[in-house]
């Protein structure tokens, strides 16, 4: 028999030659909608066609939830005046929702039709971006206050600011009212695309798991993390690229914009890379509906596979044919579960460099924008580029390491507490950056001061200033920026050869007596430096050791529990992961960087938006300690898994499979032709 009659075999009714008999597969095996199910649409009904669609969809999850979203939370805190700490909040609020989907759904999606659940979700996660999206066209445009020739700015020294003080105070609650509906949408919107999500990281990759070989499955899986990574990578680039476009771009003339995106009030186009995002899902939707609960072959696979679960559980029960299929053996399923310590392990150690992994995605392209003093469609861009090759690559890695040394679930584990290891020992790496300019008041003194007393002095006092917009002015050849012109103590300001500059800046010409001063010119004081490079160069390797963790351990977590617990395992392995891991991580690191600002926006009265200025040496002191205690937690946790882990002996058959289906007339004619056909579709 030719490939193509085998393959027409597995999808279809053909006469087997050689056997004189006909083999019709279940109408579950056959891939379309519902009753579509051409012939011609056969040829997609393979395991490589499956993860093939699977690396699409995860291709546009990590573009929208980890790359689009977590290089626009900068610009989120600007426009609706968020703290680090409540932008964190969104970034963690795709888990909310996803807490309970993961357990019920790993279990009672089980032994139910698995791409239709995940069809669904994808569209879910549909609505979810719009709903994120409608924040943008649903307010007014974006407010910003820069001084100008008129001399009547709020950012000047003069008599305006009394006279706006008043006015201020009664627009804040009007302006916080309106952020907080915006704020709640963006939770809304994450929670809802955590949800639609939840599906495809259990079911979708047990789905992988149970329809290729086992020596396969963390390659495939491999392959789909490895999309995601691409993903979350082209999404800081995209993501980059629209914040160089001004927010109101739908509403105003770019050309009447009066800032640049090297302005700390530029806020750039966030919206885009969402919006984006709505159509994606739904295009990625309909290939995945169409495929059969199970595939070609699956019944001769699960023959194929022998067990390596951890023999401390009780393997009688679970071997039973009708354990698993009632809600009533839900307790038994989850207390066997949770009593299988490498498991338990195995997940806590994954929430542990969930909780790197997630905070540092979601704030690693401000970190670069603030530590080495980049605009953020430049540091999108940068951080977009080194996660392409770091996490893609440390994707890959993982899974050709498992199927080159042919690692069991021990070898698996010690492998990803080496990782970790590897990757610890790359933690000063946050210390690296570049220094920023000296701002009186904060890194510098003012005329007559002794010590750092704040933005106030005895120059500025008269000019009532405040917080509100960073508008900062640079003396160019001394490297000194102020906060704004008025704290500079500046009351008038030209326009010369393109660029603005300030005069009668008391607080400035004060230390410049008896000498010619120097233009006060708005703009930052450019401090770039070589530094940057050699901090992408050790966060790429830092990415493609810690990259290198993720498809084994998934390996890991299905190979330590029975196999029909699969499913069930990861579903609370991920429950375990998005409660200790990726939904605090964000929280937690937008705490810490919270910590190290030096100045926050005035909103009036007590209230604060966003900060404008951070401690880079503080700010890094401070990732390097919150690296070195998660990364050796996580090592020491996949080590003490290995060593308790006890496996199956190898020359049991496995007991646990999943329980065979009845196999349609002529089973020994089926399973040498399926047996054939993965033997040439493997080799």
């Amino acid at each position: 028999m030719d490939d193509g009659e085998v393959s027409s075999t597995l999808t279809g009714t053909t006469p087997g030659q050689g056997y004189g008999h006909s083999v019709k597969f279940q109408e579950d095996e056959e891939y379309g909608c519902f009753f579509i199910k051409p012939r011609y649409l056969q040829r997609f009904n393979t395991i490589r066609w499956h993860v093939f669609w699977q690396c699409v969809f995860n291709f546009f999850e990590g573009f929208a939830v980890n790359g689009i979203i977590n290089v626009i939370i900068p610009a989120l805190e600007k426009r609706y005046s968020l703290s680090s700490s409540r932008s964190g909040l969104i970034a963690s609020s795709y888990d909310f929702g996803a807490f309970l989907c993961y357990l019920f759904i790993g279990y009672f999606g089980e032994q139910r039709h698995k791409p239709r659940i995940l069809a669904f979700g994808i569209v879910l996660m549909s609505i979810g971006c719009l709903i994120f999206s409608l924040p943008q066209f649903i307010v007014g445009k974006y407010e910003y206050t820069v001084s100008d020739i008129s001399n009547a700015s709020d950012n000047l020294c003069n008599n305006k600011n009394q006279l706006n003080a008043s006015k201020s105070e009664s627009s804040v609650g009007d302006s916080q009212n309106s952020n907080a509906v915006m704020y709640a949408l963006f939770v809304i919107g994450q929670t809802l695309i955590g949800v639609g999500a939840s599906p495809m990281f259990t079911l979708g990759l047990t789905y992988i798991d149970e329809n290729c070989k086992p020596k396969l499955s963390s390659f495939y899986i491999s392959w789909t993390y490895c999309f995601a990574a691409i993903g979350v990578a082209v999404g800081y680039i995209v993501g980059g690229q629209t914040l160089s476009l001004f927010v109101d771009i739908n509403r105003v003339d770019p050309s009447s914009v009066l800032l640049t995106s090297m302005d700390p009030q530029w806020v750039g186009a966030w919206w885009i890379g969402t919006t984006i995002s709505i159509g994606a899902f739904l295009i990625v939707a309909f290939p995945i509906l169409g495929y059969p609960k199970r595939l070609p072959g699956y019944h001769q696979l699960q023959k194929m596979r022998r067990s390596e679960a951890h023999t401390g559980i009780d393997n009688e029960l679970v071997a039973k044919t009708s354990f698993g299929k009632s809600i009533k053996d839900f307790p038994m399923t989850l207390l066997l579960l949770l009593r299988n310590l490498p498991f338990l392990l195995v997940s806590l150690a994954c929430s542990a460099e969930a909780l790197l992994v997630e905070g540092y995605a979601t704030f690693g392209v401000k970190i670069l924008h603030q530590r080495f003093n980049l605009d953020l469609p430049t540091a999108g861009s940068i951080f977009g580029i080194v996660t392409i090759i770091g996490s893609g690559g440390g994707m890959l890695l993982g899974g050709y390491l498992v199927k080159r040394f042919q690692l069991k679930c021990r070898g698996i584990m010690r492998l990803c507490s080496g990782s970790m290891l590897v990757s610890l020992l790359l933690s000063p790496t946050f210390l690296i950056y570049c220094p920023s300019p000296s701002i009186p008041g904060i890194s510098a003194f003012y005329p007559g001061q002794e010590s750092y007393d704040g933005l106030s002095s005895g120059c500025n006092e008269e000019c009532l200033c405040t917080t509100a917009s960073f508008e900062p002015v640079c003396s160019g050849g001394e490297k000194m920026m102020f906060f704004n012109p008025c704290f500079a103590g500046c009351s008038q300001v030209i326009q010369a050869n393109g660029s603005k500059i300030f005069k009668d800046c008391k607080c400035y010409n004060e230390t410049y007596t008896n000498r010619t001063i120097p233009d006060l010119m708005s703009g930052t004081c450019t401090n770039t430096c070589d530094w940057m490079y050699v901090y992408c160069v050790l966060i790429l390797l830092i990415m493609i050791v810690t990259f290198a963790t993720m498809s084994p351990a998934t390996t890991a977590t299905f190979r330590c529990v029975p196999n029909k617990m699969r499913s069930m395992a990861l579903g609370i392995s991920i429950l375990i992961v998005r409660l200790l891991g990726t939904t605090p991580g964000p929280v937690l690191l937008g705490s810490i960087i919270d910590k190290t600002c030096q100045v926050w926006e005035s909103k009036g009265g007590n209230d604060i938006g966003a900060c404008w200025v951070y401690n880079s040496f503080d700010m890094g002191v401070s990732l390097i300690v919150w690296w070195i205690v998660l990364k050796a937690t996580g090592g020491i946790l996949f080590l003490t898994a290995s060593l308790i882990y006890k496996p199956a002996s190898e020359d049991v058959q496995d007991d646990l499979e999943i329980n065979n289906p009845t196999l349609v007339p002529d089973e020994i004619v089926r399973d040498d032709i399926c047996k054939k056909y993965f033997d040439e579709e493997t080799t």
